[in-house]
């Protein structure tokens, strides 16, 4: 041996020769004696050290993606005649064995090894599950059979064994990957031991690998619920195992094979919609609502208007209305309106008032400046409005006087007639009911002329009898002579005129002749 510069001290150089020789007989199947001094003694054989490859730190020996298809047992283990295979078989909680895994779900994963031929001392196997980009697939939790180990390189399980087996069964339980890991493999290689304390004379399997694929869970939904009762027909959704068969309570009409309710003959209420299918049973709440049909009345008036809903109703909308309506719960209803229209007659009347009389009109009050048509509008006893057109007519009456040759005569025809006497505080003269009325003495007059039992009363008209020399002696200075149209004129015999003094009287004097 050549030693480096470096061991200058003869104790180090021992020490490191002893070490590299102790490795080297531990490895032979050789343990090393010590004195109670520390020092070497003998080299007695020890027995064989059967442990997987995972625990003595050689990787993985399964034949996966992660060791390669180079490393195995074999490199090792060699020169038997056994031809161990190895199978590879996962199992569920009644340890039916399974092809597919339901995510986060634990199983069992047992490693068979058996012989081709001959008759081997023990048994030994390395497996592990990966997934599709050869990262740990789920974890093994225990091992389940004696001689059995499970050893953690790099984040990865590997389960091997502690030891030789005689029966070349190996157990662990094994939790399956969260869901979306997609396919999983395990891989195993097997081991056939002759017991002879070495490597020479075994046989390893070929590398086998059991796939497994995940099962999506299975699940139904009818994402539209709550459906009203005039909605389509709604269709699941479904994720995982199809073909499987749907029910429902009484009241919901279902296709068991497509799962598509049938709305219109289902009825109202909230259901357990149930798809069963070979894994077990899922389940989806449906709540189907009402539509709601119903007919109401209303009443207007034959001038008033009703709002159904979106529409404004009138007198020409009489009879039956449809409108949709949405109720609490969002679904639709048919509301029919039987509109009815009220009535109220309009009307035409006359009334009619004397010239110095009022007449009351609804809230009006009417005078002769009123005559002719007015408006009012009046409410009946429906509560309609009633709209009369009132014709007034006003009763007038001509009031004048003629005087003709000393015959006073009323200008109004038609007439029943009173002569008064104005100066004896409009009394009657008795027997003067004509039209025309020819005072015996001078005085002053008037008329009283009813019509329709409207009267009036004229100005009273002055009559004095004079003479010339009468008039001429008057004290008073007269200052001019007008007409009864109030027209400056001069003397006219037998004419009524109008007589104006300087003291502001007024004398309405009719000259007669002798």
């Amino acid at each position: 041996m050549k030693v480096h510069k470096k061991f200058k001290n003869s104790r180090l150089l021992f020490a490191f020769i002893a070490t590299t020789i102790t490795f080297g007989l531990v490895s032979a199947g050789y343990s090393i004696k010590k004195k109670p001094s520390g020092k070497l003694e003998t080299y007695v054989p020890m027995p064989p050290r059967s442990n997987g490859a995972a625990a003595m730190g050689l990787g993985d020996r399964t034949g996966s993606p992660i060791g390669g298809a180079s490393s195995s047992c074999a490199n090792c283990h060699s020169g038997g005649a056994f031809a161990p295979t190895i199978s590879i078989d996962v199992k569920d909680a009644s340890m039916n064995s399974i092809t597919s895994y339901v995510p986060g779900t634990t199983y069992t994963i047992e490693y068979t090894v058996a012989a081709g031929s001959g008759s081997p001392s023990g048994y030994g196997f390395q497996g592990v599950a990966l997934n599709a980009s050869n990262g740990a697939a789920g974890s093994l939790v225990s091992a389940l059979t004696s001689n059995t180990q499970i050893v953690t390189i790099g984040g990865v399980d590997y389960l091997e064994h502690q030891g030789a087996s005689s029966s070349g069964v190996f157990q662990s339980s094994w939790t399956a990957p969260a869901a979306g890991s997609g396919a999983v493999s395990i891989y195993g290689r097997g081991l056939a031991t002759n017991g002879n304390g070495g490597t020479s004379g075994d046989a390893t399997s070929a590398s086998v690998v059991f796939g497994l694929t995940e099962i999506v869970p299975t699940t139904i939904s009818y994402p539209g619920t709550p459906y009203c009762a005039n909605d389509s027909d709604p269709t699941p959704v479904q994720t995982g195992e199809q073909g499987g068969t749907f029910s429902a309570p009484a009241g919901v009409a279902i296709n068991a094979s497509t799962g598509v309710i049938d709305i219109s003959n289902s009825s109202e209420g909230t259901y357990q919609i149930d798809y069963t299918y070979s894994q077990g049973t899922t389940s989806f709440g449906v709540t189907i609502y009402p539509t709601y049909s119903e007919t109401a009345a209303a009443t207007i008036c034959s001038n008033e208007t009703y709002t159904f809903g979106t529409q404004v109703l009138n007198a020409s909308n009489a009879g039956l209305n449809t409108a949709i309506f949405q109720s609490q719960n969002g679904c639709d209803s048919t509301v029919v309106l039987d509109l009815s229209v009220l009535t109220a007659p309009n009307e035409t009347t006359t009334a009619t008032i004397c010239s110095n009389e009022t007449y009351t009109f609804g809230t009006q009050v009417l005078d002769a400046s009123n005559a002719g048509l007015n408006t009012e509008i009046f409410q009946v006893a429906n509560g309609c409005d009633s709209t009369v057109v009132l014709d007034l007519i006003v009763e007038t009456i001509d009031d004048q006087i003629t005087f003709n040759q000393m015959t006073l005569t009323a200008t109004q025809t038609g007439a029943t007639y009173q002569w008064l006497d104005c100066l004896n505080g409009f009394q009657p003269i008795a027997g003067e009911t004509n039209q025309s009325f020819t005072p015996s003495n001078d005085g002053n007059y008037a008329v009283e002329i009813t019509v329709n039992g409207c009267s009036d009363t004229s100005s009273c008209f002055l009559i004095e009898i004079i003479g010339v020399d009468e008039l001429n002696t008057s004290t008073k200075e007269l200052i001019k002579i007008v007409d009864l149209m109030g027209r400056e004129t001069t003397f006219k015999p037998n004419t009524p005129l109008l007589y104006i003094y300087s003291d502001g009287t007024r004398v309405r004097v009719m000259q007669i002749e002798e």
